[in-house]
């Protein structure tokens, strides 16, 4: 027992002597005398700031395309130059790049009118890099689809192969399936491939030798009047040097034409000077527009010039016959004279009726008076001037017609006045 107790009483003097002596050590390390807390690796205002900078953990995604990013851009932009903008973009895109893009456009709903815009876009420029790939991806669209987007192609393939891209439209109405393609858009591809070539204006006469193969009259003179409109708007006189035509030809008629009638309305003196010079190469309805701008601008005695200058009877004759018409109601008297200035007597019985026509049906006297002018003075028939004057009127207002024949002495001496006059009975 004693010894359990000596065992015991030893313990705990080797226990108290290392807790003092802990004690003491730890009053050097910690003299404040503060309990000192185990403090972690990692503080945890390092930690919070570690967790703000460190990077979440995502998906990767797949690498995006140029085009989508171009094509996301046009759609979102409200800037009216997107189009603008994003044509010479595409200018620095390959022909892979700009079929991404094409297919892109063309992914979106095609209900708006951007999608086929920008496919417009990247189909012309794919024309005129490579015109074999853009007729390959224009024929794998629907009809409608194909409708929106064929002029596109062919604006772009005109740029370098207008030859081409003539031939190819000249058979488009039947495409390679023998799907009918509607004339109207034909008619569209070719006005779109003569407008290429016309921003040039080195090639009017390639325009002109195009328009010549044509062969409907309605589509002729709607490309006439393209080429004169350029034409025009450039300088008229340096163009037409450039030009080659002998006046009479029905195509360089139907050019010509067009070129002097849009230069007249814009400088009726300057298209009358180059005419005088150049006579032979102006039509007769050529003449004619002249006549009818100088006219309907006032300037009278260059009018009169204009008419003793020229050499050709018939074109004379033309421009008299338009200042005949064009005076029969503003001045009678003036519109008879130049109605007997015409030479020719079927031309001088065709400006009467044209003059009458100008004349209408506002007032009864206006139109007889016209009538006994002309037989009167400029040497038509009286009785064929009666009565082309009064059958117009039976029909608008027979009273007054009977009357006057009534108290004529024409009706009795003229078989179809006599009868104009039963059939109003």
């Amino acid at each position: 027992m004693l010894a359990t107790l000596r065992v015991v009483f030893a313990f705990l003097a080797i226990s108290t002597a290392g807790f003092f002596m802990a004690r003491l050590a730890d009053s050097f390390i910690n003299p404040s005398g503060e309990p000192r807390l185990r403090e972690p690796l990692v503080s945890k205002e390092d930690s919070r700031i570690q967790a703000i900078d460190a990077p979440a953990i995502e998906e990767v995604d797949a690498i995006e395309s140029p085009t989508d990013s171009l094509v996301a851009s046009y759609f979102g932009s409200t800037d009216g130059n997107a189009a603008f903008v994003l044509k010479r973009k595409l200018d620095a895109l390959d022909l892979d790049h700009l079929e991404d893009l094409y297919i892109e456009a063309l992914s979106y709903d095609l209900i708006d009118r951007k999608a086929f815009e920008a496919a417009r876009i990247a189909l012309e420029r794919i024309a005129s890099l490579d015109p074999n790939r853009a007729v390959q991806l224009l024929y794998s669209l629907a009809p409608a689809e194909k409708e929106e987007l064929a002029t596109a192609l062919v604006k772009g393939w005109a740029q370098n192969d207008i030859l081409s891209v003539w031939d190819w439209v000249d058979s488009a109405w039947i495409d390679r399936d023998g799907e009918f393609i509607d004339r109207s858009l034909q008619n569209a591809m070719f006005q779109e491939a003569l407008d290429a070539i016309l921003k040039d204006g080195s090639q009017y006469q390639i325009a002109t030798d195009l328009v010549s193969s044509v062969v409907e009259p309605g589509l002729r003179n709607e490309l006439a009047d393209l080429i004169a409109f350029y034409v025009v708007s450039e300088n008229p006189v340096q163009a037409l040097d450039r030009l080659d035509f002998d006046g009479g030809d029905l195509v360089d008629n139907a050019i010509m034409n067009a070129i002097i009638d849009e230069w007249s309305q814009r400088d009726s003196l300057g298209a009358m000077a180059w005419t005088l010079e150049n006579e032979t190469q102006v039509s007769r309805d050529g003449a004619r527009a002249i006549a009818k701008d100088l006219l309907l601008n006032g300037i009278y005695e260059e009018l009169g010039r204009f008419h003793s200058n020229l050499v050709a009877s018939h074109k004379r004759d033309s421009v008299a016959w338009e200042s005949a018409r064009l005076l029969a109601r503003r001045d009678p008297v003036s519109s008879i004279e130049w109605l007997s200035a015409i030479e020719s007597i079927a031309d001088r019985y065709s400006a009467y009726s044209d003059s009458l026509f100008e004349i209408g049906h506002d007032d009864f006297q206006s139109s007889v008076q016209y009538a006994e002018l002309a037989y009167g003075v400029a040497d038509i028939d009286r009785e064929t001037a009666l009565f082309e004057a009064l059958q117009s009127w039976a029909s608008v207002d027979g009273e007054q017609v009977r009357q006057y024949l009534d108290s004529s002495d024409a009706t009795a001496s003229s078989v179809s006045l006599l009868a104009l006059r039963e059939a109003l009975n």
